[in-house]
Parts: structure tokens; C-alpha cells; sequence
């Protein structure tokens, strides 16, 4: 959110341009001030102070009504990364002939005059209302029309099935914030307020079925509907209040729905798909958005949907983000909750687990619990956890989009045996907090997990979920951010924990931030039970003697390059996971550079053997990050002539391509100017049967999480592929062919080796990427392994 004095700078330079270029219109539009917080246009009559036409020129002051189709009333604008919106001005048809138009913004802070560029408003700045008065020379006169509130701000998308849509008693419902619009399913701008979804009301046959009884059914739901209310509004509410950002709902929710229903595939079918339909609203929205909040996944919780949720999920949101332009759009969704009901629950509890566990595969995704949360019917959680719900995101929006306070979910992390037949039960993201959160305050709430002692929701089961009666107290420990299960015996062989089994499982493990913890499970306990004692003792081995003892090799020294800033590619946060990686066993020394401009010299590069690239030169980085001639020259020179190894790790592939470094080309090859990949997706990485070091005893197979999978990679002179990926040709931008994702090659004296897996830090943490690095490296360097 930016401050007063920060908006000064665009509106004095309004101000500026308003004396500079004083017309005929800024003088009559001067005192057309809508008074703020009306829905519609107003009649305009000459103001106080007011200038009169010119002479000969006729003036009329008309209302907004079908005459200023763009912007509408209540109407909130994306705001850009600088904190502002562009906002188009578009006339009815009937005033295509319209001549000088010009437009003054009035708002709060000042009224202004900004220019209009290509039809659009410039540089309008976050906050609101604003009304937007319009003038333009019509059929001999001057005419005056005028809009109002719009506001710049963040829009949100609220999507999935009937608990996003909203099935809570419309009672106590959160009341509206003038701060807060929403873009409702009839594609009309309007204050939000419960119930936002109306699906009966929208133009899609998807949404609101046989056109020709719409309207009969619409009227009878408008004078009857008892049930609607839903987590957006408590959740942009508690944002507006946090940051004084205007927030705009774009509603595309629709109860009962599976993934199969919300296939991205579907969108050609337009308003005959739930995800051609959510396009069109957020297109109608501006075509921009800040994130997407979801709740969704009831419906995909038979025993086949369950296996397949994980991924199928994944490609969604890999989808919408490939579909909307933005490659790192949040997306913050609910862990499905309670569902009063019998059966088997396996593939209930699958789908739970699969929520859980994808924020740690997938970039800017955050998922919240609800499994505490009180029910107004079978399956839909009530008003007022709704209400919890909403604020629960919220916090995660407002810590991951803001850098405020705010809050995580506290997710499981790990399970050690304690003593005396206990179990530690650690969770990481837990809020550790008894301070204010946003102005309120919560010092009563106990720091870290509550409640302290009866925590209901744990349970032991054989592999088949039939429950193992042993737990007989849960209580958080002395660290608060763990909890201790009291066992009445030792755990049995093949024991599994769970949180929350079941469809109706009793839960209440929440943090001092009222975040509850996810259902998670099975989490097999084998790992950790106590081992049977040896039958017998055997001695220990005699120690060797010293002349016996083999000197240990010295590590190998590898140093890390990186420091420019690439975007969508957070290198300060992929380095030290990399050194992390590579340092793992002791037999690699790591060291970073992120001044290669200062650090790529034949002296400095001399002191290692294997130099790992995380970079592509980019013009935003430090001076000091940049290479020179001079560096460049180092670099090959150590690489071919000095025989030191070389690891391309992902984007590296893609540096100096503009203008193209041929050298750089011929050592390493990748992405270079050809390369490309579609949305980020799981994926399976395969070995070839090429015999190598590397990939010797590593798995042939394995199921790679949510990352890029480069495509049309450029294999340098003599590279062998160790690895692939099908890229699918039912996603976006698949190919049908199996890509190369890691491979290796000479150059001069040196050996090569590249991976393009790891686009994040999610990513790198899929426990099957790290050996692949660690030993691609040290092949590099050293021509072997071990």
C-alpha cells in the first residue's frame, strides 16, 4: 500500500499538467464532482464557481445511464506493481462520432486531470472511491456525464464448488464494506454483499441452465433463497481492513463440481465450461487479477478421482496461470473439511492429503484447514466458520502478499519416539505468537498450538485404517509448536498416525492465530518403533591401527555462480538450497559468488574444480554481476584449458542469448534461443539406457512434482542424454516428445554436466533431484562419483 506522501508525486504532476494545459474542458469539468459513494451517474448542473460554455457553444449536462459503458460504478481496477491502474473510458455506441474527450478523476486525496492514452485513464493510484467525470464535444455542445465509485485495488478470484459459492444460513452474515466490490455472475459490477454468487443470474448456460425459464427462476430465487453465504466477503473485508487496498470479487464458483468439470481443455466451449466461463469473468474483471482463492474437492473424492487428484489439481492451476499471463499467480485454497456421512473415507482423506502436501511442490500456493469448523448441513461449512475461513486466508495473503504479520498454516513436519511410550509430533509454520495481529489484539490467546492438553483428531491405525486403541492424552509440548501423544504401550509394527481420519473426524488443534492444522495421514510409524534387541552381543571390531587408516581425500571445491536478477527465478533463495545440496556428505566445499564481476579471474578460479552456474546475465542486476570480456575469458579458459567441471543448473541454459555467446553455446548448449516450456506441472523423469557414473544405481523412473519442463533444449557437441521427460501434448505447449532434462558433455578439457530440473525451491526439494546434482558435480570435477 503506498503512503500519502507517495502519492503525491502522480497526482502533483495531474495537478501540473492541469495548469500547463488549462482547455475549455478542465474548466467546465472542474466542479463535476459526483458526491462519492453513489452506484450510478448523476445529473450535473454548472457548479459554483463554475465557468460557463464558451461563447457559441452549447453545454449539457446528461446522466451516465447507457452512456459510459466502461468504467461502471463500484468497478475496482488491478492495480500494477507500482501501485497503479489504467482505466478506459468507453462511450456508447451512439457517441462514436464524440470529439475531445476528457476525463478528471476526483477522489479523497485531490481531483485531477490526467491525460487519456489510447482511451485509458493513466496512472490512476491505488485507493478510492473515485468518480470519473467524462466531457466530450457531441452534436454542437459540450456534453458532461459522470461515474462513480471505482477504485484501484487488488481483484481476487472466488472459485471450486458450493463451499467457495457460498451454502451458509444468511444469518449474521458479514456486512458490507464500501472498500469491497464484486464483479457477481450477471458480469455486473455492484458492492458486495452475501449472497455473491447468484448462478441462476448468468449469462453461461454452464452456470445457469435452460435460458428460456431463466428469468421465472432467478425472481423466485431473489424473493426465497435462505442459504449463500460464503468465506470471499469476510476475507476481502479483513484485507481491506489490514491494508486500506480496495478489493474486487470475481465470482466463477459452482456447487457440486469436480476437476473432470473445471478442465482447462473445456475452455473453447466458452460459457459452456466452468473454466471458459471463469475466463470470461476475469477478462470482463480488466483480464489481470491478484490471485485466485479455491475451495474444491469434494467431488473428486472416489476411489479413482482420489489417485489421480494430486496431479490433476497441479495442471489446473498451472493452467489457469498459463492462461491468465501470470506465471506466479497465488493461488490459496481450503482443504476440504467435515462431510457427515458413511463409507469408506479413503479416497475423502487421499484427496485431504494431497491438498496438504502441494505447497511444498508448488510455488505461491497456501492451503487452510476448516476441519474444525462448525457445519449448516451435512457437508457445507456454517456462517460463521465461514467467516474464520475468510480471515484465514486472509492471513496468508496478507504474509505472502503484503510482508505483514499475518500467519501460516501449520502443517505436520515430522514424528520422533519420545520416552516412555510417547510420540513428538512436530509441525512447522505454527504462529508462535501473543502480540496484535492488524490492530487486534490477541494477547489473551496462548502462544504457539492450543488447546494444551485433550486435543482431539489423533489416532494410531493398521494399514487398513482400522484404529489401534492406544492414545490416551495429546497435549501440546513445551515448545508449543509440537504435541506429545501419550501411548498406553510401545507402537506395534506396521502402525500408522493420522490427524483427522475419516469423513467426520473431531478436530481441534489450532495456533494462537486461530489457523488450524490440516488433516494429514497415513504417516507410517515403523520407521521409528523400537527395534528387538540382538539375540547376542557381538564385540566391536578392533579399531584399526593408525598406518592402516587411508587418508581421506580432500573435498572437492566447487564454487557457485550467481547474482543477477532473473524474475521469475529467485536465485538468492535456489543458491542456497544448491549449496545445501552439494555439500551434503562432506565431500564438496561450497562457495558462492554473487560479484562475478569482481570474482572470475584466472587466480580465483584457479583455487576450484567445478564451477556451477545459477545465473543468466540480465540488465537489472548490480554492476558487480555482470561479466566482462575479461571474465568471460577466465571462465572458458578454466573450463576448456584448465579441464575444471562445469554444472548448468536450469535457467543457466538460457544466459547470454541476447546477444547469443556462441562459446557459451558450444559448452553447454540448453535453452538458448529455441528453447521454451509451458505451465509448470508434475511430471515423470526417465533415465536412458545410456551407461553412465551419474546415473548409475539411481532409479530408472520417477515422479517429478510441479516444475518447468524445458522443451526443445539445444544438446551441445558430443552430449550424452542421462535423462528425460514426456512433454504431454495435451498441456500447453506440449510437444509429444521425450525432452532432454539432464545430460552431459565435453568441452576441451573440461566435462559438463546440466540439469534443467529445479525451478524453485520446491522443486529442488523433491528428494529425487538432489543425488542427480551432488553427483553430476562431482563427476564434473573429478570424472567419478565417490
Amino acid at each position: 500500500m503506498r503512503t500519502s506522501s507517495q502519492l503525491r508525486s502522480p497526482l502533483e504532476s495531474a495537478r501540473r499538467l492541469t495548469r500547463l494545459g488549462a482547455s475549455l474542458f478542465v474548466a467546465l469539468a472542474a466542479g463535476a464532482v459526483a458526491a462519492q459513494g453513489q452506484g450510478v451517474g448523476q445529473s450535473l448542473g454548472r457548479q459554483p464557481g463554475q465557468p460557463r460554455s464558451a461563447p457559441g457553444v452549447a453545454m449539457t449536462t446528461i446522466r451516465a445511464d447507457g452512456i459510459i459503458k466502461a468504467p461502471a460504478p463500484h468497478q475496482v481496477f488491478q492495480r500494477d506493481a507500482n501501485g497503479n491502474a489504467d482505466v478506459p473510458i468507453v462511450l456508447d455506441e451512439s457517441l462514436k462520432d464524440a470529439k475531445n474527450i476528457r476525463a478528471t478523476v476526483n477522489g479523497p486525496a485531490a481531483n485531477f486531470a490526467p491525460p487519456l492514452v489510447d482511451g485509458k485513464i493513466a496512472g490512476v493510484p491505488t485507493g478510492g472511491p473515485y468518480t470519473v467525470s467524462i466531457a466530450y464535444e457531441h452534436g454542437g455542445s459540450i456534453q458532461q456525464v459522470a461515474v462513480g465509485p471505482i477504485y484501484v485495488g487488488d481483484l481476487w478470484v472466488l472459485a471450486g464448488q458450493s463451499n467457495m459459492e457460498g451454502v451458509g444460513d444468511l444469518l449474521d452474515v458479514t456486512p458490507p464494506n464500501p472498500s469491497v466490490s464484486a464483479l457477481g455472475m450477471d458480469g455486473k459490477w455492484g458492492q458486495a454483499t452475501e449472497p455473491l454468487h447468484w448462478l441462476v443470474d448468468s449469462p453461461d448456460p454452464v452456470h445457469s441452465g435452460d435460458p428460456a425459464n431463466r428469468a421465472e427462476r432467478s425472481a423466485q430465487q431473489h424473493k426465497t433463497r435462505t442459504k449463500g453465504a460464503g468465506l470471499g466477503l469476510p476475507f476481502a473485508v479483513e484485507m481491506v481492513s489490514a491494508t486500506n487496498v480496495p478489493i474486487g470479487l470475481v465470482t466463477a464458483a459452482h456447487g457440486g463440481t469436480s476437476m473432470q468439470q473445471w478442465d482447462p481443455a473445456k475452455k473453447g466451449e466458452g460459457g459452456n465450461s466452468l473454466y471458459g466461463s471463469m475466463l470470461r469473468q476475469v477478462q470482463l474483471a480488466g483480464g489481470r487479477v491478484k490471485g485466485v482463492l479455491w475451495y474444491q474437492g469434494e467431488s473428486d473424492s472416489s476411489p479413482d478421482a482420489s489417485k489421480i487428484f494430486e496431479r490433476v489439481f497441479a495442471d489446473f492451476i498451472g493452467a489457469v496461470r498459463s492462461d491468465l499471463g501470470q506465471a506466479d499467480l497465488p493461488f490459496y485454497y481450503v482443504q476440504i473439511g467435515r462431510f457427515v456421512n458413511e463409507g469408506d473415507p479413503a479416497g475423502w482423506n487421499r484427496v485431504q492429503e494431497a491438498q496438504r502436501i502441494l505447497p511444498d511442490r508448488l510455488a505461491n500456493t497456501a492451503v487452510v484447514s476448516v476441519i474444525d469448523l462448525e457445519l449448516d448441513d451435512a457437508i457445507h461449512v456454517g456462517t460463521q466458520g465461514l467467516k474464520r475461513a475468510g480471515r484465514r486466508l486472509a492471513q496468508i495473503a496478507l504474509r505472502e502478499q503484503f510482508g505483514q504479520l499475518g500467519a501460516s498454516t501449520p502443517t505436520l513436519d515430522r514424528v520422533a519416539l519420545g520416552p516412555n511410550n510417547t510420540l513428538e509430533v512436530k509441525f512447522r509454520g505454527v504462529n508462535l505468537i501473543d502480540k496484535s495481529i492488524n490492530g487486534r489484539s490477541i494477547a489473551t490467546m496462548a502462544a504457539g498450538l492450543k488447546p494444551a492438553t485433550h486435543i482431539a483428531g489423533f489416532s494410531i491405525r493398521k494399514e487398513d485404517g482400522t484404529p489401534i486403541a492406544m492414545i490416551y492424552e495429546a497435549r501440546v509440548g513445551r515448545s508449543r509448536d509440537a504435541v506429545v501423544l501419550k501411548l498406553a504401550r510401545p507402537v506395534p509394527p506396521g502402525s500408522f498416525l493420522w490427524y483427522g481420519h475419516g469423513y467426520d473426524p473431531s478436530c481441534n488443534l489450532v495456533d494462537g492465530a486461530d489457523m488450524a492444522v490440516p488433516v494429514f495421514g497415513p504417516v507410517a510409524l515403523d520407521p521409528i518403533a523400537p527395534q528387538p534387541a540382538p539375540a547376542a552381543a557381538s564385540a566391536p571390531a578392533p579399531a584399526p591401527k593408525p598406518e592402516e587408516k587411508k587418508a581421506e581425500a580432500a573435498p572437492i571445491k566447487a564454487l557457485i555462480i550467481t547474482g543477477d536478477e532473473v524474475g521469475a527465478h529467485d536465485w538468492k533463495a535456489t543458491h542456497e538450497v544448491l549449496k545445501g545440496i552439494l555439500a551434503e556428505g562432506g565431500k564438496i566445499a561450497v562457495d558462492v559468488t554473487t560479484t562475478p564481476g569482481k570474482d572470475l579471474t584466472d587466480e580465483n578460479l584457479a583455487k576450484y574444480d567445478v564451477l556451477v552456474l545459477n545465473y543468466r546475465n540480465t540488465d537489472k542486476g548490480a554492476p558487480e554481476s555482470k561479466w566482462s570480456d575479461a571474465n568471460k575469458a577466465a571462465f572458458l579458459k578454466a573450463v576448456h584449458d584448465g579441464g575444471k567441471g562445469l554444472v548448468s543448473y536450469h535457467f543457466a541454459s538460457s544466459a547470454f542469448t541476447s546477444p547469443n555467446w556462441e562459446e557459451y553455446e558450444k559448452a553447454l548448449g540448453g535453452w538458448r534461443a529455441q528453447g521454451f516450456h509451458g505451465p509448470a506441472h508434475a511430471f515423470t523423469v526417465k533415465k536412458t539406457d545410456a551407461k553412465h557414473p551419474i546415473s548409475e544405481g539411481l532409479p530408472a523412473q520417477f515422479d517429478h512434482v510441479v516444475d518447468e519442463l524445458y522443451q526443445n533444449s539445444k544438446l551441445p557437441e558430443g552430449a550424452e542424454v542421462l535423462a528425460t521427460a514426456y512433454s504431454d501434448p495435451a498441456k500447453p505447449k506440449g510437444t509429444g516428445k521425450d525432452e532432454a532434462v539432464i545430460w552431459v558433455n565435453p568441452y576441451g578439457k573440461g566435462r559438463v554436466f546440466s540439469c534443467v530440473l529445479g525451478h524453485d525451491v520446491k522443486a529442488l526439494a523433491d528428494p529425487n533431484v538432489p543425488p542427480w546434482i551432488r553427483r553430476g558435480a562431482a563427476w564434473a570435477a573429478t570424472g567419478k562419483v565417490e
